[in-house]
């Protein structure tokens, strides 16, 4: 016979609590059964997950999106490696955290949160379930609805009545007694509510036709008729093949379409330089403890620093989560090395991305780690250290020591 949970009690005491209005109280239940499920179950438990997920959706009601952020991603992290992103719990766990991604105006995370339940939902939920589908609506992937109809076939003849088989007895076989199976914690969604609207998103520029981008026909005097030119040709080859065919087509008459094509090319070397000039004048401010000279292009520590710099310690590799203060304007830069030494570069972030996996690490090591907004060429903000505590530690990630 199959055991109940012993998170199922705490976990309908603190709905009770919850739908009474006792939000503190509801908090507070969930967190401790939490704790207490760690240590006896493991933090990749499913009932474990699914009450972090309903301390999550208290968060939420409580008006603590941030609350609600950090523990779904911990509860996501822990049940990623053992269960994955098909399990039910972890379905419901990747749409909450869809939702408030949502209300907290991260769109990256909200459409990589929703990406899973749209592509895992409809095998293990169903088609038509509520979250599939709202998660479906935000993405903008809703199926079309076709009716198609198809001709009806001709009556067929009838058959000729076929001889009756004389009737026989048999004696019916008594049902199976089905074995009890063991109970799988089901997921928590949240009470459903009004649909997410997708965001707007700017209509993509109309492809101008190749022959807006050349001056008219009065500027050039050389210029072919437009039914010289080969309407889908690339450039260079269309420029040979009229000078060929047309002795009065003069080889400058490619240059608007390179002269089109050279600023966006400038642009794209000019922000590799400028990512890579970052990255130095980085490790130059790191190294100088006194914070440079007085020139106005000196880098300077200066904006919101990355805050809630926690660690999950798994021996050789770790994996940093942080805050965003500047709420998707700003990219990120890894530092790291031992205790007491200078910190180096170990890894360069995105806008909106905040964790970052760190591996090839000695075990028997601490090391200690910071998380820098890189906000231009000459503006940085690093977030205070966070550091690992492996003396004495037992086999499994462990949280960082600030």
């Amino acid at each position: 016979m199959s055991h109940p949970s012993p998170l199922l009690a705490p976990r309908q005491r603190a709905r009770a609590l919850a739908e009474s209005g006792d939000l503190t109280q509801a908090r507070a239940l969930l967190e401790h059964a939490v704790d207490l499920g760690r240590a006896n179950l493991g933090e990749d438990d499913p009932e474990v997950l699914a009450t972090a997920q309903q301390l999550a959706a208290v968060h939420r009601q409580a008006g603590d999106p941030s609350g609600a952020r950090r523990v779904l991603e911990e509860a996501y992290a822990a049940g990623q490696w053992r269960l994955g992103d098909t399990d039910p719990v972890m379905l419901g766990i990747s749409f909450d955290l869809g939702v408030v991604a949502e209300e907290m105006e991260n769109r990256h995370e909200a459409r990589r949160a929703f990406g899973r339940v749209a592509a895992h939902g409809p095998g293990v939920l169903g088609t038509g379930h509520w979250a599939v589908t709202r998660a479906r609506a935000y993405l903008g992937e809703e199926p079309p609805t076709v009716r198609m109809e198809l001709p009806v076939p001709p009556p067929q003849p009838a058959p000729p009545p076929a001889a009756t088989p004389p009737r026989q007895f048999v004696q019916a076989e008594p049902d199976p007694v089905p074995i009890p199976a063991q109970r799988q914690p089901e997921p928590y969604f949240p009470p459903r509510t009004a649909p997410v609207p997708p965001p707007h998103a700017a209509p993509p520029p109309a492809a101008a036709p190749p022959h807006a981008a050349q001056p008219p026909a009065a500027a050039l005097p050389h210029a072919a008729p437009p039914h010289a030119a080969p309407p889908h040709a690339a450039p260079f080859p269309a420029a040979s093949h009229q000078v060929a065919s047309l002795p009065a087509l003069s080889p400058p008459d490619a240059g608007p379409r390179s002269s089109a094509r050279g600023p966006a090319l400038f642009a794209a070397i000019a922000a590799v330089i400028g990512v890579v000039i970052a990255v130095v004048a980085l490790v130059v401010v790191l190294a100088r403890p006194d914070g440079g000279g007085d020139g106005s292009d000196v880098p300077t520590l200066s904006g919101p620093a990355p805050t809630d710099v926690r660690l999950r310690d798994y021996g050789s590799s770790v994996q940093v989560f942080w805050s965003d203060p500047a709420n998707g304007r700003a990219s990120f830069m890894v530092t790291g090395g031992r205790p007491g030494e200078q910190l180096k570069p170990m890894g360069q972030i995105g806008p909106t991305t905040t964790s970052f996996n760190l591996n090839g690490l000695n075990a028997d090591l601490d090391y200690c780690f910071a998380v820098v907004a890189v906000y231009s060429t000459t503006r940085f903000a690093t977030s205070p250290q966070a550091c690992t505590s492996r003396s004495g530690r037992t086999a499994g990630p462990a949280k960082s020591r600030r």
